[in-house]
């Protein structure tokens, strides 16, 4: 992993309206108590194809006509690694574990350069965004000696950057993945102290998410210039898959559910 930031929440997006939040809280609780099949992200996107901007010689009528064949409607469930352990923390006094948000989204990835560097029409934020990070791996693929203009000289270390992201829309200061909390916990969960130990060991998250066109955007780019201070060349390779990010999954060992968390 890279980057790790505490991404920006407030109460107000709360509720965008109350019928939607409403429906968005009563189908994530519907997942509570059940076993779920997860997808890699690598399976996810393995049958989705990339969908083309209307052409120049395609007609309003078609292109509407190729964008309702191709919606697709099903939910996807997506599993990720947890964040780290530490944000799911159990209070022994109370007999429940609390759970940050931070479990399933602190990690950012570089969602403007992406679309910028695929020519996308999607618009994104430099840094408020409802998106998620599923993965970001760096491997160093080499190193070489570099000078600026003023004689300096430093070793710049090559990194290849690999991720893989879920975008749902570019957001702004006043929201984020999740509703405000105190203390950024979004849940409560039962247990006894037995139970806690194993859950902790074992514990997985996923996202409940319906892709929407585009559904797919790659782009390869380099991010920023390696400087004496950061003598590093980064090459990013990125896949992101866009869709609406409907519920958040907190599952067992099993791949029972033991909470859902609604977004927003």
């Amino acid at each position: 992993m890279h980057l790790f930031n505490l991404k920006a929440t407030i109460f107000s997006v709360l509720m965008a309206s109350l019928p939607f939040a409403s429906h968005a809280k009563s189908m994530c609780a519907s997942y509570n108590g059940i076993t779920v099949s997860m997808l890699t992200f690598d399976e996810a996107i393995a049958n989705i194809k990339p969908f083309s901007p209307k052409g120049e010689f395609e007609t309003t009528a078609a292109y509407k006509a190729r964008l309702a064949a191709s919606e697709l409607k099903r939910p996807l469930i997506i599993s990720k690694d947890l964040e780290d352990p530490k944000y799911i923390k159990y209070n022994a006094d109370r007999g429940v574990f609390e759970v940050a948000s931070f479990l399933f989204d602190n990690t950012n990835f570089a969602a403007w350069d992406t679309f910028y560097w695929a020519k996308s029409d999607i618009r994104a934020d430099t840094v408020f965004n409802i998106d998620v990070t599923i993965s970001s791996t760096d491997v160093v693929t080499g190193s070489y000696v570099a000078q600026n203009s003023f004689g300096a000289t430093a070793t710049v270390i090559k990194i290849a950057r690999t991720e893989k992201a879920i975008f749902e829309r570019k957001g702004s200061l006043n929201e984020d993945l999740f509703p405000r909390t105190k203390n950024s916990i979004i849940g409560e969960i039962p247990m006894n102290a037995d139970e806690a130990r194993k859950f902790k060991l074992e514990a997985k998250i996923a996202f409940v998410v319906v892709p929407k066109p585009p559904y797919i955007v790659k782009a390869s780019f380099q991010q920023g210039k390696p400087t004496i201070r950061n003598p590093r060349e980064i090459r990013v390779d990125a896949t992101v898959l866009i869709a609406d990010i409907q519920c958040a999954l907190l599952m067992n060992g099993n791949d029972t559910v033991v909470a859902a968390f609604e977004t927003r």
